[in-house]
């Protein structure tokens, strides 16, 4: 339902270059909801403020949440960068250190998508309930960084003797 939310989208692409960032939508989310946290703390009740003031928080970490993927050949770099709460981490990682753009299925019938490393914990992509996008997103992915393109999106049945 709020596949939306959260979601990485192309910003900007070329032959090559990709830039992938959060939708706006992310933000607008999170400044409703600490508009609302606010309201809910004005209402006075100690319950209604607990409340609002979790409602606040995550919604100012929606608010703030920003995160920036490029994958740009000619550099041979993947540039990440992530905001939260103003605070910024930032990495590089060298391309020939990426093996494959992975979009696989999970239990509960979510799609995945991430970064294959040869080292190191995969990069998380996204999310969602369809694989259309996802698949969309990858194949731009693995057309820039000539990575290898690994498509998963089968549901598994246990097969029990």
């Amino acid at each position: 339902m709020l596949d939306w939310l959260g979601s990485v989208q192309v910003k900007e692409r070329t032959s090559t270059r990709v830039e992938l960032g959060l939708t706006r939508g992310t933000a607008w989310t999170g400044w409703g909801m600490a508009a609302g946290g606010g309201w809910l703390i004005s209402l006075g009740s100690v319950w209604w403020m607990l409340l609002g003031f979790i409602v606040l928080g995550v919604g100012v970490l929606l608010g703030t949440l920003q995160r920036r993927l490029v994958f740009d050949r000619d550099d041979g770099l993947l540039r990440s960068e992530q905001r939260i709460f103003g605070i910024r981490r930032r990495a590089a990682i060298p391309l020939f250190h990426l093996r494959s753009v992975v979009v696989s299925a999970r239990r509960g019938g979510i799609y995945l998508a991430y970064v294959e490393r040869r080292i190191g914990r995969p990069i998380h992509l996204d999310e969602a309930r369809r694989p259309a996008p996802l698949l969309a997103l990858a194949e731009a992915i693995a057309e820039v960084a000539e990575l290898r393109l690994v498509y998963d999106a089968t549901t598994r049945v246990a097969v029990s003797d």
